[in-house]
C-alpha cells in the first residue's frame, strides 16, 4: 500500500529510475511505487533517454558508475531534453568530486548505495517539492512576460492613439483661434466691449488648448522605445536649458546656484526637456518671491546611481498629494495662480524612467520644492567631482 507519507495529488508523479544493474533497478522501482509514485526503470542509460524524449518525468533518479553513459553525462542530456526534470543521484563508491560535478551538471540531491527506504524516500519527496516550485516559478514568469508584453502593447497603442489625437486635433485647433482673433480685430471693441471681450477668451482658449495638445503630443512620442545612449555632459545641458529659459527671468530677482554635475549615458535631446521643465517650474513657482533661489546639485548615492536634484524656495506643494504630481494634467495649483496645463512633470518622469531611472519629489506649501532626478551609473561613466563650489549665478 502507498505511504501515508506520499504527496496527495492526482496526478502521481513520474519517476525515471535508471540503474545499470537489472536487481538493483528494479528494487527501487519497486520501493517508490509502493510509495505511490509512478516509476519506470531502465538498466540502459541510452534507452533511458530515448524514452526522455517523448515522455514528462518530474524525477530521474540515476546511478553514478554506468559503462557506455555515466550519471554525469546522462544527466547533461537530461537537463537538455527535459529542464524541468530534477536529478537526484545515487553512488555506491563516487568521490566528492564526482558528487560535486554531478551537482553542478544538474543533479539536485544523491543517496549514497546502499540505502533504506527511510533514507530515500525523503531525498525523493524533497526533489519533488523543488520541481514543482520551480514549475510553478516558470508558469509565474511565463505569465509576467506574457502580461508584460501585453501591457507593452497596450501603451503603445495609447501612445500612438496619443499622438494621432493631437495631430488631428491641432488643425482644428488652429483655424478655430485664428478666425476668433481675425473677427476679434475687425470687432469695433469700443461699440461692442463684451463681445470683444468674449472673443479674447475665446483666443486664450485656443491658445490653451494647443498647449494643451502640444504637450500630449511630446507626451505621446516619448514612447517606450529603447533609447540610444551615449554619454552626455549634464553640465552643457543645464547651460543650454538655461539659456532657453532666459526669457522667464526678465525682470526677475533670483539667485541662481549651480554645482558641477557629472557626465551620465543618456539622450542629451530628452534631458535637455527635462531641464528646461523642472528649471520651469522653478521659475514659475518663485514668482511670489521678492529674491528667488534656485539650486540645482548633484550626490552621488552609495548604490552608484546619481541625483540630481532642482530645489527652489517657492510655493511648494502638499506632501499628502506629492503622487499626483506626475501624473499627466495634473495640477495642485490653481490656474490662476501659476499657468501650465500639468504636462511638465509627467514628461519628466517619463524621460528619467526611459533612462533607468527615478523622479522623487519633496516639499511643503509655503516651503518650497526638491525634485531629484536618479539616474543609474554607467559602469564606463567618470567619477563626478561634486565637492567643488560653484560661484552663484544671479538673473535678473
Amino acid at each position: 500500500m502507498p505511504n501515508a507519507t506520499a504527496p496527495l495529488q492526482n496526478h502521481k508523479p513520474r519517476l525515471l529510475v535508471v540503474d545499470d544493474e537489472p536487481k538493483q533497478q528494479q528494487a527501487v522501482c519497486e520501493i517508490l511505487t509502493e510509495q505511490g509514485y509512478d516509476t519506470t526503470g531502465f538498466s540502459d542509460p541510452q534507452a533511458a533517454l530515448q524514452v526522455l524524449e517523448n515522455q514528462r518525468f518530474e524525477l530521474l533518479l540515476t546511478d553514478l558508475q554506468m559503462p557506455d553513459l555515466n550519471g554525469i553525462d546522462l544527466i547533461r542530456h537530461a537537463q537538455v531534453l527535459s529542464p524541468d526534470t530534477v536529478v537526484v543521484l545515487m553512488t555506491a563508491h563516487g568521490s566528492v568530486d564526482s558528487v560535486v560535478d554531478a551537482m553542478r551538471n544538474g543533479a539536485l540531491d544523491y543517496v549514497q548505495k546502499p540505502f533504506r527506504i527511510g533514507t530515500i524516500v525523503p531525498v525523493v519527496e524533497r526533489a519533488l517539492e523543488v520541481q514543482r516550485l520551480r514549475v510553478n516559478n516558470r508558469s509565474l514568469q511565463a505569465a509576467v512576460t506574457q502580461q508584460l508584453r501585453q501591457l507593452r502593447a497596450v501603451n503603445q497603442e495609447l501612445d500612438a492613439f496619443a499622438a494621432r489625437l493631437a495631430h488631428d486635433l491641432r488643425g482644428p485647433l488652429v483655424n478655430m483661434r485664428s478666425i476668433l482673433q481675425m473677427v476679434g480685430q475687425e470687432l469695433d471693441a469700443t461699440e461692442n466691449a463684451p463681445l470683444a471681450d468674449m472673443l479674447r477668451r475665446g483666443v486664450a482658449s485656443g491658445d490653451l488648448a494647443l498647449r494643451m495638445v502640444k504637450d500630449l503630443l511630446d507626451f505621446a512620442r516619448l514612447g517606450d522605445e529603447p533609447l540610444t545612449l551615449a554619454p552626455v555632459a549634464l553640465d552643457d545641458v543645464l547651460n543650454t536649458a538655461m539659456t532657453a529659459l532666459e526669457p522667464l527671468c526678465k525682470g526677475r530677482d533670483i539667485q541662481w546656484r549651480i554645482g558641477p554635475l557629472p557626465p551620465i549615458h543618456g539622450h542629451a535631446g530628452l534631458l535637455h526637456q527635462a531641464f528646461v521643465n523642472l528649471l520651469g517650474n522653478a521659475i514659475k513657482y518663485t514668482a511670489a518671491q521678492a529674491q528667488a533661489r534656485i539650486e540645482v546639485r548633484a550626490m552621488l548615492r552609495p548604490s552608484g546611481s546619481h541625483e540630481i536634484s532642482v530645489i527652489d524656495n517657492g510655493a511648494g506643494f502638499d506632501p499628502a498629494h506629492a503622487d499626483q504630481l506626475f501624473k499627466p494634467f495634473r495640477r495642485l495649483h490653481s490656474a490662476q495662480d501659476f499657468v501650465g496645463e500639468g504636462m511638465g512633470l509627467a514628461n519628466v518622469r517619463r524621460i528619467v524612467e526611459r533612462h533607468g531611472g527615478a523622479v522623487e519629489a519633496r516639499g511643503r506649501l509655503g516651503e518650497g520644492a526638491m525634485f531629484t532626478m536618479v539616474f543609474p551609473r554607467h559602469p564606463l561613466a567618470a567619477e563626478p567631482v561634486i565637492a567643488r563650489a560653484n560661484p552663484d549665478r544671479t538673473g535678473t
